[in-house]
């Protein structure tokens, strides 16, 4: 049911406590509660949660890295959190349950960009006053790798096993039919031996693979026979989802075993979460990341999404795309974009050649223009700091989370809390007070948020 809004809030010195909070009145909440209150289409049951108190306890839990239960805990004891997620006094208990954020994170997904494109306007809007006239646009791609077990063919195709034989356990008993033999015993133990060699050679893993691959293809056949004696009435939708993720897994390690490769397409690498591709980085820490590809783009300091897949993409084919978003901002293109050397391709110096704009580029033997495109590099480590912003405090570097929906709320609340990191940096105005009393000496440090609408001018 949806939620009846109030923009009615106290100051904070009047919320029961003497603490300072500067993040509570840096966005538009009502635009943002009518984006929420669309995604409900009931108007019976218990009435939801405020999206300002919900999307407030994603953006605390982005910055302090807690878990769910551990994050509502830390709401009931901290007051100035109570009050930046909404509340309009302090109260000593748990506001909500936490699994009351999961299923916020799978509404808010469907919003997502509505999200982020309310706040990125808002801190454009507020920050126009002080930016300057030309315009440059940096762009690259990154990845966000999710916490998952390392893959490997044989250690996936023993876990599809052990799945295969629980469902072939419980849909025989629900059947009254016997029990298929599985030789779990042998199957266990053959496991087992494999895992006390880990530096094992070629050979002995392609023996045990093998042997993985015909478990789990009679268990596949013994599966297809209980659902032809109408089986399927007794498997939950997630064990029909889990069985179809199996039957493709099966193919794929059956085609790298005869064929000998390890490159296959749309190759999955978790059983609970298939939708991860592997990524090819070539990054000196890892060669290979596990997750979601994102093009990003920073103008004029704040960072938006221009392309976000599962699956690994060419980011300079989007480059015209973020030249027509630049153009939806700002009503022009910008005069300069700053982007590495995979987008100077001959398409995409075409592109910005006819509206007369600059783009960065590889290193030129010209020593005056060598200078210039060192200068372009050094201006584009911009968006480098700010992936580094997010791959530390937000917890961007390695995302744990299960779902896909989950998965897109957490890299968009890591985006927008950047945009509203900047947004303090540039209307802050640190005062430091220091005290002297019977010979000791207190400093005491404050940040104060200020419009600068009329500094600026």
């Amino acid at each position: 049911m949806v939620y009846r809004h109030t923009d009615v809030q106290v100051s904070f010195r009047f919320f029961d406590c003497g603490l300072g909070v500067s993040l509570s009145s840096a966005r538009e909440w009502v635009k943002l509660d009518n984006a929420y209150q669309s995604v409900f289409n009931k108007n019976a049951g218990r009435a939801a949660k405020a999206f300002r108190e919900l999307y407030g306890a994603e953006l605390i839990k982005q910055r302090t890295h807690l878990s769910d239960a551990k994050l509502v805990e830390a709401i009931r004891d901290t007051p100035a959190f109570q009050y930046f997620t909404g509340r309009t006094h302090y109260e000593a208990k748990i506001p909500f349950n936490a699994s009351t954020l999961t299923y916020f994170r799978c509404r808010a997904s469907k919003i997502s960009d509505l999200i982020r494109n309310i706040i990125t306007d808002e801190v454009r809007e507020k920050q126009k006053a002080i930016v300057p006239g030309a315009h440059a646009l940096i762009t690259v791609a990154t990845a966000a790798p999710i916490k998952i077990q390392f893959p490997q063919d044989a250690s996936l195709l023993n876990e599809a096993r052990l799945s295969l034989e629980d469902m072939v356990l419980n849909m025989a008993q629900s059947l009254q039919v016997a029990i298929p033999r599985a030789y779990k015993r042998l199957a266990k133990a053959t496991w087992t031996e494999y895992l006390r060699h880990p530096g094992c050679q070629d050979k002995v893993r392609r023996k045990q693979i093998k042997a993985q691959l015909r478990y789990v293809r009679r268990d596949l056949r013994y599966m297809d026979e209980l659902l032809a004696q109408g089986g399927q009435a007794h498997l939950t939708e997630w064990q029909m989802s889990r069985l179809a993720v199996i039957r493709k897994v099966y193919d794929q390690q059956k085609y790298i075993y005869d064929n000998r490769t390890h490159s296959v397409q749309d190759r999955i690498v978790s059983l609970s979460q298939p939708y991860i591709q592997p990524i090819v980085r070539g990054k000196a820490k890892a060669h290979v990341e596990f997750g979601t590809k994102i093009d990003c783009s920073i103008l004029d300091g704040v960072i938006d999404f221009e392309h976000f897949n599962f699956d690994s993409f060419d980011e300079s084919a989007d480059l015209s795309a973020t030249l027509d978003h630049c153009w939806n901002t700002l009503g022009q293109y910008p005069d300069e974009v700053l982007a590495d050397t995979l987008y100077p391709i001959r398409a995409n110096i075409a592109l910005c050649k006819e509206p007369g704009i600059k783009l960065s580029g590889p290193k030129h033997v010209n020593a005056k223009q060598r200078k210039h495109d060192t200068d372009a590099e050094n201006r584009r480590g911009a968006i480098e700091r700010n992936f580094a912003f997010l791959k530390g405090s937000p917890g961007f570097d390695l995302v744990n989370t299960r779902t896909a929906e989950s998965l897109v709320v957490e890299v968009v609340s890591a985006i927008v809390l950047a945009n509203l990191v900047l947004l303090l940096k540039i209307f802050s105005i640190p005062i430091s007070i220091i005290a002297r009393r019977t010979g000791k000496t207190y400093q005491i440090n404050y940040k104060v948020i200020t419009e600068r609408s009329k500094l600026a001018v």
